[in-house]
């Protein structure tokens, strides 16, 4: 889950935790970095509440596809 609404808590459990190892911190915001570029099925959460989708001119990015080639280049380098 991506949130920690109550009706996400009902099921399952979320856990926070520090992340000490640098690599692993900055594999992390790497991660984080991918999805936040994702403009294919990204939404915009406004006061209006009407979840636009997120539309610019930028090249397109799929975070899933853009998430696999980061970790497969990590395999092979």
């Amino acid at each position: 889950s991506a949130d920690w609404m109550t009706r996400n808590l009902d099921y399952r459990v979320e856990v926070g935790v520090p992340i000490y190892d640098e690599d692993v911190k900055q594999e992390l915001l790497d991660t984080f970095d991918i999805s936040w570029r994702d403009n294919m099925k990204a939404r915009v959460f406004s006061e209006k509440q009407d979840n636009a989708y997120r539309k610019n001119n930028n090249p397109k990015v799929r975070s899933q596809f853009a998430t696999y080639d980061y970790y497969l280049n990590k395999l092979n380098s």
